[in-house]
């Protein structure tokens, strides 16, 4: 039994009911009953939908529907659907193949074949699947939206900067977003005669539409779209933005952002914290983490609010933990939700030789929250100031 999409002028993947004695129309096929398994978490994977026949599972080719892993035998199991022609819509069975570690419905290892009923959970080899019924609308739309997602994704990934190796100013960063699409983008530049300068702005919500907004507001700042405005001047460029991005214009979208100029000469660092957490400097050799924020709203929320500028000294050999709110809001392994004091406390570790710093504190928020994937945008900008 082959994967299939169940293409629209292809009839002969379609499953249509009827009666047993033919007396009932076909239904709408946009109603017609899909069989898909989903793999758990919610979201880590498209669902996978089953066709009339049978598909084998394993972890090497030749099988229908593969699975890494060394838990998975090479066949480990087989899944039948049968009896779509009946108005119930069929029935999916699950044979296991002789499988080392075995095959497990609802908990319970499967000895023959086993009937699933919606809602039963499968699990082969450390893949655990939820078997349901769908109407073939349901799930088209649910395509069309992942499709959006990934296209708004690959806006997103487009505008994002090269890491700085070398240079009185080096960044890394660390992106990973998150199954629904957030809102997040960054960047930072040379802005000449001795100043970079950033921004990381995290827009409401989740959707190709927050992520549009952070593309949208990402390219004035990347552009230097805002006239008149110095762009050395945090508090100028926040207002300018605040006036051109009022949420009753954007669909209500507002935005949080952290916006930085650092000069090199003097070693000022001066910022703008617009409804964000504080970003924290962080000096290893003097045993110093410093969180930098301000009070200022989100960017959009309050109209002509006029924002103000901060200032810190980066001492050499310093370093700037820039993130959003989705590298700390997590449910960790034990059912609690972690605040911005668990990463902070993740900040302080020591740094890991040939893994970056950013890449190390993603490393250990992954490990640290439950498994699937992160709820929101994890991005991660460390700026090293030599």
């Amino acid at each position: 039994m082959a994967l299939t999409g169940f293409s629209d002028d292809d009839d002969s993947e379609r499953t249509l009911f009827r009666r047993p004695n033919s007396l009932m129309p076909v239904t709408d096929p946009g109603d017609e009953l899909m069989h898909v398994l989903i793999m758990q978490p919610t979201g880590s994977a498209p669902p996978i939908r089953l066709a009339p026949g049978s598909m084998t599972v394993g972890r090497t080719e030749g099988a229908d529907l593969i699975l890494p892993g060394s838990h998975v035998s090479r066949r480990h199991c087989q899944i039948d659907l049968v009896g779509v022609e009946v108005i119930a819509g069929g029935e999916v069975l699950v044979t296991d193949l002789g499988s080392t570690n075995g095959t497990f419905v609802d908990g319970t290892r499967v000895a023959g074949t086993v009937a699933l009923s919606p809602g039963a959970r499968l699990s082969i080899g450390g893949h655990h699947m939820l078997y349901e019924r769908r109407a073939r609308r349901e799930l088209d739309e649910a395509d069309a939206l992942e499709r959006e997602l990934r296209r708004a994704n690959q806006h997103v990934l487009a505008i994002l900067p090269l890491p700085i190796r070398e240079g009185p100013v080096r960044a890394e960063w660390y992106y990973v977003p998150c199954t629904g699409l957030g809102g997040d983008a960054f960047g930072y530049r040379d802005l000449g005669d001795g100043y970079h300068v950033g921004y990381l702005i995290d827009v409401t919500g989740q959707g190709v539409g927050a992520a549009m907004h952070s593309v949208a507001v990402a390219n004035v700042l990347r552009q230097e779209g805002l006239l008149g405005v110095d762009f050395r001047d945090p508090a100028a460029v926040m207002t300018r933005l605040n006036d051109n991005f009022p949420m009753r214009l954007h669909d209500g979208l507002t935005f949080n952002a952290w916006y930085w100029v650092y000069h090199r000469s003097s070693r000022r660092l001066s910022y703008c914290a617009a409804g964000t957490h504080p970003s924290w400097l962080s000096d290893r050799a003097a045993a110093m983490l410093v969180p930098l924020s301000s009070d200022d709203p989100a960017v959009g929320s309050v109209q002509e609010h006029r924002y103000v500028a901060r200032r810190a000294f980066v001492p050499p050999g310093a370093s700037l933990y820039i993130f959003s709110d989705g590298a700390f809001e997590i449910e960790d392994r034990s059912g609690a939700r972690w605040t911005i004091d668990d990463l902070v406390t993740v900040i302080r570790d020591v740094p890991v030789d040939g893994v970056t710093e950013a890449q190390r504190v993603y490393n250990a928020v992954r490990d640290a929250a439950r498994p699937g994937p992160l709820e929101d945008d994890f991005s991660l900008i460390v700026l090293t100031f030599p």
